[in-house]
């Protein structure tokens, strides 16, 4: 199977380091016996005996506070659970730097919300080793909480989303979400959600979705925090998603129509795409000042596509239509994007060429497509696709389209090139992963 390559070079933080302690517990002895000394030192009518041994008690009542004391502050406790009840009542106990494990072997219609807080130096982490099926669900609302190892496997809701996930800096890591699909393909809800900010999702797997509603959808809605946006999406692995019923199938959105001007300032990365089918817009751009880097697209029947928005980046990505005739590359749409360095080979016409730049509504409403202007296309190498290299004015004549593409800067094409793909194991995604990188 073609995966994309997974850093395995991650070297997780011992919180309760041993010798740290030691080194903070002997300090703050040193301290106290600094004091003693004084202490005792003007206590002139004291026999030296009775000095000796008082001194002796106190010296050994400040080492056993300075070190205990520091033992029971450093070391994080691991909790493990195998009730979704029981879950609910640890997450109300948990400290920074613990380890709640959920055991068991499937959590059947487990519907729950949580809520945690964690540090920077110390998050929490919820790591799963049972299946969750059903109609199974989880919400996170918390900060510095890491999601570890987290599968959801044939089941199905109604509406929602599979895994959600509110706060700040939180991490979804070694999860996967397989086959989770309703009765009824019209039955729209998310796999995963992310609102809030500082969010990473990494080293996942998505496979087989066939409904309506995204894989991974960036919600910027404010939610109770005053910033959003700003997370990570990189090293995961999505795949065999068919093909759906029109708009709303889309693999990887962020932001929506009515918020496209808003600054998100996410980073797509390392992410590989095999047979995601589910619409044109395979990864739909709705918001400002994202980053599309160094993803790898096989054989998928929709374009990497800069809806609405302005001031994003596409580079380096490696986009490859492997005989589907309905794959494409890079579709634009609005202002200040750059379109830099990217290898696009063997698509299909889906959005009749290479790189598609759209035409233009004139005094275009947030829904409507914005007129293309002062766009970078650099450094790009477009071999063997069908339909031209550059599409001007793709969708010229349809909905009021009318407006041209303006002040755009094409240099630098080259028309044959290496690929760089590389073939890894599956473990080197979702639970199995031995090693999720830092």
């Amino acid at each position: 199977m073609l995966l994309f390559h997974c850093l395995t070079d991650e070297r997780r933080k011992n919180e309760g380091d041993l010798w740290g302690m030691l080194s903070r517990g002997l300090h703050g002895c040193f301290v106290g016996v600094a004091v003693l000394l004084a202490t005792f030192c003007v206590h002139e009518k004291m026999s030296f005996s009775m000095r000796i041994v008082e001194f002796y008690d106190s010296f050994m009542a400040v080492f056993v506070l300075a070190c205990f004391g520091t033992f029971s502050i450093g070391f994080a406790e691991e909790r493990r659970v195998e009730t979704p009840a029981e879950l609910q009542e640890v997450c109300k106990v948990a400290n920074p730097g613990d380890l709640i494990v959920l055991g068991g072997e499937v959590w059947l219609d487990a519907r729950l919300k949580i809520r945690l807080t964690g540090t920077a130096e110390k998050p929490v982490t919820i790591r799963s080793e049972a299946t969750w099926s059903g109609k199974s669900s989880f919400e996170i609302i918390g900060k510095h909480v890491v999601l570890d190892g987290f599968v959801f496997k044939d089941g199905g809701l109604s509406s929602g989303h599979v895994m959600r996930v509110r706060g700040s800096h939180c991490r979804v890591t070694r999860c996967m979400i397989e086959n989770y699909n309703p009765e009824k393909r019209s039955t729209r809800y998310q796999w995963l959600s992310l609102l809030g900010h500082h969010h990473r999702v990494d080293h996942c797997r998505f496979s087989g979705q066939n409904h309506s509603g995204c894989t991974v959808v960036v919600w910027l809605e404010e939610d109770g925090q005053t910033e959003v946006g700003k997370h990570r999406i990189e090293r995961n692995h999505f795949l065999d998603r068919p093909r759906g019923d029109g708009n709303g199938f889309e693999t990887i959105r962020i932001g929506t129509s009515e918020r496209s001007m808003k600054s998100a300032e996410c980073i797509v990365s390392g992410n590989l795409f095999e047979n995601c089918d589910g619409e044109v817009e395979l990864i739909s751009n709705k918001s400002c000042g994202n980053v599309y880097e160094g993803n790898t697209i096989i054989g998928c029947a929709g374009a990497l596509t800069l809806r609405h928005g302005n001031d994003c980046e596409v580079r380096g990505n490696l986009i490859l239509g492997d005989g589907d005739e309905r794959s494409g590359g890079i579709r634009v749409v609005g202002e200040g994007h750059q379109i830099v360095g990217n290898h696009i080979q063997g698509v299909g016409d889906r959005i009749g060429g290479a790189i598609a730049l759209s035409a233009g509504v004139v005094n275009a409403k947030l829904h409507q497509h914005a007129q293309v202007r002062n766009v970078l296309i650099d450094h790009n190498a477009l071999i063997g696709n069908a339909g031209e290299e550059i599409v001007w004015g793709h969708g010229k004549g349809s909905h009021s389209r009318t407006l041209m593409p303006l002040d755009v800067t094409v240099m630098n094409t080259a028309r044959t090139g290496t690929l760089g793909i590389e073939k890894i194991r599956p473990v080197d995604v979702g639970p199995e992963c031995i090693d999720g990188g830092d």
